[in-house]
């Protein structure tokens, strides 16, 4: 009998696969299909749809005969039964009418039915209960947070209505044309301008942002400063000579500052002390450019040739043995005397412990008024110093101020010093309002030079074309 040859297919083919009997797999299928068209399966019943119970007739007892059945049969007739009233909603022919069968009916799409026991249904089921679930947390969270927002403007506004408006930046007259909202002002100055503006945008209101330096001044300098009694148009001669004295004092300090700047700076050199660098500077520059110079440096080579060394010789003295142990035993004795003189001194550091507690205190209690006074410094440099905010710093301006023979007594012949818009924009600087400025001084551009072509062509050799 000849020898079957094996087959050369493709394992990933159809006609590889393996023929397995699925009879029991079709039967219980169908098996499933028919519950389902009766009534749901049997396995997801419940018991009392399945089974029952007979209540009459416990297991164990006999079942009734004949006799006891006619003689149980009048009485059961004597007893008069009312018939239940006819309900109109769960009629047996609308019953009918109603589906029967626990197969869901297909759907109008052409998507597959879902089923209850696989995993991507189970899943979908899950992510809708966690989509409801957040639903339902976020619609909690803003009904909260609107009645949380109703109750704080009520809250507001019943506030304001029992305070009166008490604001020393806002005028308590009556102004007829007014048209700001009353109600809005006693808000505001009751509840704070965190929870007006709060308010203002539950009601979709705005006002204009107003600067914070009208309530908080960014110096506590005050825009006029009062003039000195000295610059009156008829002081007094006490009045007049301080503010003299003071004018000095401004001009002295200016000129102490530049003389401390001129110090600092190299000196500049007048002419007749600098005549004599610029004679070296000539010679060394002109060096080797004539004979004579030749002539002096075979000169300078034969001294140097005859000259002879005028100092001491150099001699090294050595030390002897015995030298050097005498210098040991010096360096020894130093270093205990040293020792002894420091365990002394510890000594009595350890006897005079209150006088050392005495000067910590004492170093401490100055350092603890030190700091107090630099506090005290910077709340003063703060509150009423000048900042820098851009490239100058700010300078004082002149003292205003009239000389003795000046002062007439009137002011109709007198001088009149200063100006006073040069003062208020000096008193904003110094308030820190606005920056250090300096006038610009005004610069002329150069006039640019130069010849026209057809000009620079001309020439003594120049023909016309």
């Amino acid at each position: 009998m000849p020898r079957k040859t094996a087959k050369h297919v493709a394992r990933n083919k159809k006609k590889y696969w393996r023929k397995i009997d699925t009879q029991d797999i079709e039967d219980q299928l169908e098996d499933v299909r028919v519950q389902e068209m009766t009534g749901g399966r049997r396995s997801e019943q419940p018991d009392h749809v399945l089974y029952h119970i007979d209540t009459e007739h416990p297991l164990g007892s006999k079942s009734p005969s004949a006799e006891e059945m006619q003689v149980s049969s009048p009485i059961i007739r004597s007893i008069p039964r009312k018939r239940p009233p006819l309900d109109l909603n769960n009629l047996n022919t609308y019953k009918i009418l109603e589906p029967h069968s626990s197969v869901q009916p297909p759907g109008s799409d052409s998507r597959q039915s879902r089923v209850s026991t696989s995993k991507s249904t189970k899943r979908l089921i899950e992510s809708e209960k966690c989509t409801e679930t957040r639903r339902a947390a976020t619609k909690k969270y803003q009904t909260a947070v609107k009645q949380r927002a109703e109750a704080l403007q009520r809250n507001a506004i019943s506030k304001a209505e029992q305070m009166e408006l008490i604001d020393p930046h806002v005028s308590q007259a009556y102004d007829l044309w007014n048209t700001q909202d009353d109600k809005k002002e006693k808000v505001r100055a009751s509840v704070g301008p965190a929870m007006a503006a709060y308010v203002e945008q539950v009601y979709q209101t705005y006002d204009w942002k107003v600067p914070k330096h009208i309530i908080k001044h960014p110096s506590k300098l005050p825009a006029i400063t009062t003039p000195l009694p000295g610059t009156s148009y008829n002081p007094t001669y006490d009045d007049h000579q301080d503010l003299l004295k003071k004018a000095v004092d401004v001009e002295l300090e200016k000129e102490r500052k530049d003389l401390k700047l001129q110090r600092n700076l190299p000196a500049m050199l007048t002419q007749s002390a600098a005549e004599p660098i610029k004679q070296a500077w000539l010679k060394e520059m002109s060096s080797g450019l004539f004979d004579d110079d030749v002539e002096n440096d075979i000169n300078g080579e034969n001294n140097q040739s005859t000259s002879v060394s005028v100092g001491k010789p150099v001699t090294i003295e050595t030390k002897t043995v015995q030298q050097r142990n005498k210098e040991k035993l010096q360096k020894k004795k130093e270093a205990l005397n040293k020792a002894k003189k420091e365990k002394r001194i510890r000594d009595t550091q350890l006897f005079r412990i209150k006088s050392i507690r005495k000067e910590v205190d004492k170093e401490t209690q100055e350092h603890g008024q030190l700091l107090q006074e630099r506090e005290i410094k910077y709340e003063n440099r703060k509150n009423y110093g000048t900042k820098k905010f851009g490239r100058y710093r700010f300078e004082e301006a002149d003292l205003d101020l009239n000389l003795s023979d000046e002062i007439t007594g009137n002011l109709r012949t007198m001088k009149a010093e200063g100006n006073l818009l040069h003062d208020r924009f000096k008193s904003l600087q110094k308030r820190n309002i606005i920056e250090p400025r300096v006038r610009a001084k005004p610069t002329k551009t150069k006039m640019k030079k130069y010849e026209k072509r057809s000009v620079r062509e001309v020439g003594p050799n120049y023909q016309p074309k």
